[in-house]
């Protein structure tokens, strides 16, 4: 191969990598969702996604706020989650109602995944969880065990 065709294809290789390398780091997203749950609540929470009539999420600077009721769902009009990198905050409210707010530790959060159901031609999307008082570990929070 000559020399000049060796340049023309590293150029192109060059091109290609550049090309790949800016669509990941420009269209990089997160989840930024503040799940406000019941003081004390332990066990399954389910956030429905895309339900007629429910609320519309309401914002908290760039998060999205899900305020959990005590069964541990909650319904939303919002058509779908978000998805990409896992910027969420778990905090429980107290139950007076004075909007006190305190973190959960991470390690007290499974989050178990998403998925979704279809009645007709409408569409739910679930984002399930697990939240613990009494199992917080690394192990917990990876595994849900």
């Amino acid at each position: 191969m000559s020399d000049k065709k060796m340049v023309a294809v590293l150029i192109g290789i060059a091109a290609v990598l550049w090309f790949i390398t800016s669509l990941f780091f420009t269209r990089t997203s997160s989840t930024n969702d503040i799940y406000l749950i019941p003081e004390g609540f332990e066990g399954d929470i389910r956030v429905n996604y895309n339900v007629q009539g429910a609320p519309a999420l309401e914002k908290d600077g760039k998060y999205d706020v899900i305020p959990i009721r005590v069964d541990g769902t909650y319904d939303t009009s919002k058509p779908d989650m978000e998805y990409g990198l896992v910027t969420d905050q778990y905090f429980y409210v107290s139950h007076d109602h004075d909007g006190r707010r305190t973190p959960i530790d991470e390690r007290c959060v499974h989050v178990r995944g998403n998925g979704s159901s279809e009645i007709g031609s409408s569409i739910t999307r679930h984002n399930d969880l697990t939240i613990t008082l009494t199992k917080c570990s690394e192990d917990f929070r990876a595994w849900g065990k």
